[in-house]
């Protein structure tokens, strides 16, 4: 994997390595808890400043690596200078402000009695799908904190570290990826897994003119946020969108890193006028491959039929595209067979549901569409089409990493891996 690092970020590595673990964490210990403030319920509004997350090991209280995102009232994290309205007061832990934290922090043993001095105001019980228990301690006015965190990324590089893998994006343009890494992957040495992430929007400008396509060039997005934690970083981008040399809206996208996935989120208020403008509209997010022959590729709809990437469409290769995807089965599996893999996911809120969902999958040798790299792809992704139900248009995109998928059954790795069976109860602490 390249290691050309800034040394900013080198010293940051080294200081929060420690005695900590190596390496990436087994399946049900990678997802990331984020719970509501309405979910914790405080009895009274607390300050984020206030709070810290403990759990119980070794016969003690012991911190673990934590962070609280203040919302916006569009469901994204919140920055001044979004333009966007903080849902509930700022610097309060409240509405829908989120605490995030790592499953694999959380300890099998609960805490047997309430510990004195800055002590717990909720345990938070934790429960998989197979009955296993974890807990965390939601504490209050105790000073004590991990120093460990699971991502390094400097927006000014564009350069991402975390235990599992190495991100490098265009520093001017986050949406265009230049290199990925993972670690144990045994393909071309210093080569990128992915040759880019693809976002285009098309549509018809009115009748006289013909279809128009954006793509992540034209797209420009601009940094209006920015804020890294222990458990992720978010970096939130806009871009005005012009057709034809018409303005037609502005979108935001925040950009996610965690320790072994990446998400991106996106936000678009839709006016009028662009729903008159703009006939048969069109927003595709896709991932390009780079060089993976003999890779395999399953659909949460494809049932037993799966892709082998050799640059040439089978007939299971046409079955899945047939068969499609929808809003709420719309995961997409990716084996390299070479120590990387990947999951897909795309989220679209209960309201939207009835947008039309196609899949992406190409398996070509050549393409009309521009790359850095030459071979096979694979292109996955989605394509949304028409207008959603309502003026705004919202959809996320999760990308989780792993080094194999080699016996997993797909629909449960799809629920495992997101935390969808992760049942989560609040209790008061236990009293001595």
């Amino acid at each position: 994997m390249r290691r050309a690092l800034p040394l900013l970020l080198g010293l940051l590595a080294a200081a929060h390595a420690g005695a900590e673990p190596e390496g990436p964490a087994p399946v049900n210990d990678q997802p990331v808890m984020a719970l509501a403030a309405q979910t914790v319920a405080l009895d009274t509004p607390v300050a984020i400043d206030r709070l810290s997350v403990h759990t119980f090991r070794d016969g003690r209280l012991v911190p673990v690596p934590f962070q609280i995102d203040e919302m916006d009232v569009h469901g994204m994290v919140w920055f001044p200078d979004s333009g966007f309205e903080l849902e509930g007061r700022r610097g309060i832990f409240d509405a829908s402000d989120q605490l995030l934290f790592m499953l694999s922090d959380a300890s099998p043993t609960p805490l047997p009695e309430r510990q004195a001095g800055g002590g717990p105001v909720r345990e938070l019980v934790l429960q998989d799908g197979a009955g296993q228990k974890r807990y965390v301690y939601l504490m209050i006015d105790n000073d004590e904190r991990s120093e460990r965190f699971y991502v390094l990324h400097d927006p000014s590089s564009g350069v991402t570290r975390t235990d599992s893998y190495l991100l490098t994006t265009d520093p001017d343009n986050e949406l265009n990826w230049q290199f990925l890494g993972y670690e144990g992957y045994r393909g071309p040495p210093d080569a990128s897994i992915i040759d880019n992430l693809r976002m285009l929007m098309s549509g018809g400008v009115l009748v006289r003119f013909a279809r128009m396509t954006l793509d992540n060039d034209n797209l420009q997005p601009r940094q209006t946020g920015f804020r890294i934690g222990p458990i992720r970083s978010v970096l939130h981008l806009e871009t005005r969108i012009v057709f034809g040399g018409l303005p037609m809206m502005k979108m935001h996208v925040q950009a996610m890193r965690y320790a072994n996935h990446f998400e991106a989120h996106t936000y678009a208020r839709i006016p009028g006028i662009y729903r008159a403008t703009v006939k048969q509209p069109r927003v595709s997010v896709s991932i390009d491959g780079n060089a993976h022959q003999g890779a395999l590729v399953r659909t949460a709809l494809g049932g037993s039929a799966r892709g082998t990437v050799d640059g040439k469409l089978d007939d299971q290769e046409r079955m899945m595209l047939e068969r499609g995807l929808t809003s709420d089965q719309g995961w997409i599996l990716f084996d390299s067979r070479r120590g990387f893999a990947l999951m897909t996911m795309l989220n679209v809120p209960e309201s939207l549901e009835g947008i039309p969902l196609k899949l992406i999958y190409r398996d070509e040798k050549s393409s009309d569409r521009e790359g850095r790299f030459p071979g096979n792809l694979p292109e996955l992704g989605y394509t949304l089409e028409g207008w959603p139900p309502e003026d705004e248009l919202r959809f996320s995109l999760q990308v989780f990493f792993d080094s194999s998928l080699e016996g997993v059954n797909p629909a449960d790795y799809a629920n495992t891996r997101t935390g969808r069976t992760i049942g989560v109860t609040v209790n008061p602490p236990a009293l001595p």
